[in-house]
């Protein structure tokens, strides 16, 4: 019996410049650190038996999974912007936006946790290059975090190597099948422990899968080739967990630039 586990990755890190306080949203992990930020997953694990996952109604089309792969490709080498709602463990719930651009190296994202009876968690986050400015929410001071001088093993550490989960979410990709014009559907294989970092929702990973499994997903592409929206379906022993994000203005500027004033993070932030 196949099982997986979706888990939360924790939201924030606190950091501090100057005596101020703000969380960094979860910076996906380098190697051998686990989840996101390092300090575990923040709801109980839940199991599921892969084989409960609704069955696609059609057999996978020759034709479509090698379409939606190059709109796949050709959005996550690109800059878009992204909006993400959905679910997460525990009946909490997820939202997020903001602008990413591969090229450039630059990320610009606002995520929120809220609901199941906990504590609204949140932060916002600029990256620009190695140069990571966080903080809790808007009015706040922004903390600068020089990431060259950041251990990679380090809580503190971030990767822009797929801030926003599109390539893992490629790698998942299973069977596809269309739809209709410009619209798909099909199964993603979560190997084992592959894909434990998390990588769902697209655009602000927050869930992990434990074990491996499988879920459904939907995608939409436009005229132009590009991706403009996913939405996955997680079937666990309590209930399905929705997610979906918006992807629009592919291949323009996003204007993503490092705030105007900001504190430097404490030195014993890059001992860590």
């Amino acid at each position: 019996m196949k099982l997986y586990r979706p888990v939360l990755l924790a939201i924030s890190v606190a950091l501090v410049a100057g005596g101020c306080t703000t969380p960094l949203l979860p910076p996906l992990p380098a190697a051998g650190t686990g989840s996101g930020s390092g300090t575990g997953a923040s709801g109980a694990p839940v199991a599921t038996e892969a084989g409960s996952s609704p069955s696609p109604s059609a057999p996978a089309e020759p034709d479509a999974k090698p379409a939606l792969m190059a709109a796949l490709e050709k959005t996550k080498a690109a800059s878009y912007k992204f909006s993400v709602s959905g679910d997460a463990v525990d009946n909490q719930k997820i939202t997020g936006s903001g602008s990413y651009d591969a090229k450039a190296k630059k990320i610009n994202v606002t995520q929120k946790l809220s609901g199941g009876g906990k504590k609204t968690d949140q932060g916002q986050r600029i990256v620009v290059g190695t140069d990571l400015y966080s903080r809790g929410k808007n009015g706040e001071t922004w903390v600068h975090l020089n990431l060259k001088r950041v251990k990679k093993t380090s809580l503190y550490y971030y990767d822009m190597t797929d801030p926003t989960g599109m390539t893992r979410f490629i790698q998942s990709v299973d069977t596809v099948r269309s739809t209709g014009a410009n619209s798909y559907a099909g199964r993603l294989d979560i190997e084992g422990d592959k894909f434990n970092e998390g990588f769902l929702p697209v655009g602000t990973p927050a869930i992990s899968v434990w074990l491996g499994g499988s879920a459904q997903f939907t995608a939409t592409t436009n005229a132009a080739g590009w991706v403009t929206a996913i939405s996955v379906d997680i079937l666990d022993s309590k209930k399905t967990l929705k997610m979906t994000t918006k992807l629009s203005n592919h291949g323009k500027n996003q204007g993503i630039k490092k705030p105007s004033n900001y504190g430097e993070a404490m030195d014993f932030y890059y001992d860590k």
